[in-house]
């Protein structure tokens, strides 16, 4: 995710445009989770991963297309401003440092276009970024604006300014193919300005609440972490322990895959349903993938100690073929992180339910101080 730079507050906008509901459908390439978008006159068809833990988005370039570093196999498309005729610079720029690369180059505006909604946006045209294995164009940020780079805004708070949303949030449904769709959309959708958990949800949602990392404003989305409760089926029934996460930070982060524990309470999450990280790290225990079942479970606690929202999650949710390069073996389900008191949920989480990120205002709501935002996690129904 990118460093705080700037707060975007946009002066409320009067518009004619007419409100809507985008439905995006995902495509998956090499783990990647990507949507389309139709950018300049004339067109043309950027794939860009779709990012909560960052806000700007960003194609690359022309020349980056062909100067910089892609082993994905994906053939970027390469914004050239040159040869669109309503693409503008608007004399700023932007360096932004993530959690897994860089990119650079300077600020666009531009007329973007997707589910049936044309809009202009500003975006970064990286002329630098060393995204090697991204198989995408580049990134949407999906964050709050208090974290834009070059003064780009996002596409939901753009949206939302200029009235082209019926509702101030959206909903992702991953689909069941988490790896390769071919190089056309699965059965996943990103639906902006609305959400379908009428759709896909079986049962009520978890709310979440999301919290400032700052007095006024919020920057990705983020919650208290409490606690994660493990069990695993014994010779006696079943046995549960709870691991005290000291009201920690956890960030739900589509960008991320992975899901990443402060070290010590991943180690105690492991022994909760007695796997030994430690053996694994040291190669001298391989999960196979046999063992990510249904006798154990993890049960999640966020938000308000008072009030805990719980999602659970089992083995068998959590099994991603691959590790020590086997099929028979799956990779460990969360790593250690070196920062205390800080939890990345990524996507081999997220992608296990429907999930709905409600902005919690008017769906043309500029002022992020008036924003109440609140994530919710749906068990997907069952496919017929």
């Amino acid at each position: 995710m990118s460093p705080v730079t700037r707060f975007f507050s946009a002066a409320a906008v009067a518009s004619v445009a007419t409100a809507a509901v985008m439905e995006l459908p995902i495509i998956v390439d090499n783990g990647y989770k990507t949507v389309e978008f139709n950018i300049g006159t004339p067109a043309k068809t950027y794939r860009l991963l779709f990012d909560t833990g960052s806000s700007s988005s960003w194609a690359v370039d022309s020349t980056c297309k062909t100067e910089c570093a892609n082993v994905s196999g994906y053939n970027r498309t390469g914004y050239d401003i040159a040869a669109s005729s309503t693409g503008n610079l608007t004399g700023n720029s932007a360096d932004i440092p993530y959690l897994g690369g860089r990119v650079a180059g300077p600020a666009v505006d531009e007329v973007w276009s997707a589910g049936g909604v044309t809009w202009d946006q500003a975006f970064i045209a990286a002329n630098e970024s060393n995204w090697a294995a991204l198989a995408a164009d580049g990134f949407m940020g999906l964050g709050f604006s208090s974290i834009i780079d070059g003064g780009a805004n996002t596409v939901m708070e753009t949206l939302m300014a200029e009235g082209h949303l019926d509702a101030a949030k959206f909903g992702i449904y991953y689909g069941t193919e988490f790896t390769n769709t071919g190089g056309v959309p699965g059965d996943g959708v990103l639906t902006l300005g609305g959400s379908r958990e009428a759709d896909f949800v079986d049962g009520d949602l978890t709310t979440i609440p999301i919290t400032r990392v700052f007095p006024d404003y919020y920057d990705v989305w983020r919650s208290t972490m409490l606690s994660v409760n493990g069990t695993r089926t014994t010779s006696n029934g079943s046995l549960e322990t709870a691991v005290d996460f000291s009201f920690g930070t956890v960030v739900f982060d589509t960008g991320a895959g992975s899901i990443t524990l402060p070290e010590a309470q991943n180690l105690k999450v492991y022994e909760s349903i007695g796997m030994n990280y430690t053996a694994i790290l040291n190669g001298e225990h391989i999960p196979l993938c046999s063992e990510f079942n249904s006798s154990w479970s993890f049960k999640f606690s966020f938000g308000d100690y008072r009030t805990p929202q719980v999602v659970e999650i089992t083995g068998e949710q959590l099994k991603r073929p691959g590790f020590a390069n086997r099929e028979d073996a799956c990779w460990p389900p969360f790593e250690g992180g070196e920062t205390s008191g800080f939890t990345l949920i990524g996507t081999p989480f997220l992608r296990n339910f429907y999930t709905v990120w409600d902005f919690g205002s008017a769906a043309n709501e500029t002022d992020i101080a008036k924003f109440d935002p609140k994530l919710s996690f749906g068990k997907i129904k069952a496919k017929a």
